[in-house]
């Protein structure tokens, strides 16, 4: 192999790990609902307007990667579940983060 070939080989896998590592502010949370044994719909995108191409139920673990105020004023929370690596958008009140709920107020619009 030539030199050239494997830097950038090397390169690629670096950003391949980079790519899939969990971003240094994830921690973990469960999915919940008043519903137990409901399915809760994992989403493509933060909103009820993605498609829902997972699902989990009550008390699964998962990390929270990321959050965000969606156009409907939910706070959504991307997440992976432990295990299958599944990955998707849940709104904020199905969701809990060690024992306490996360924020999922509706935050209004102004103008």
């Amino acid at each position: 192999m030539s030199p050239k070939t494997l830097v950038l080989a090397t390169c690629s896998a670096i950003a391949m790990m980079a790519a899939v590592a969990l971003p240094s502010f994830a921690y973990p949370a469960r999915l919940t609902t008043s519903d137990y044994g409901s399915q809760i719909n994992i989403r493509s995108g933060p909103g009820t307007g993605y498609s829902s191409p997972h699902y989990g139920y009550a008390g699964d673990g998962v990390n929270v990667i990321n959050e965000t105020i969606a156009n409907d004023g939910y706070m959504w929370y991307y997440i992976e579940f432990y295990g299958s690596g599944a990955r998707g958008w849940v709104r904020g009140d199905f969701i809990t983060r060690k024992g306490r709920e996360l924020e999922s107020r509706v935050f209004l619009k102004h103008g």
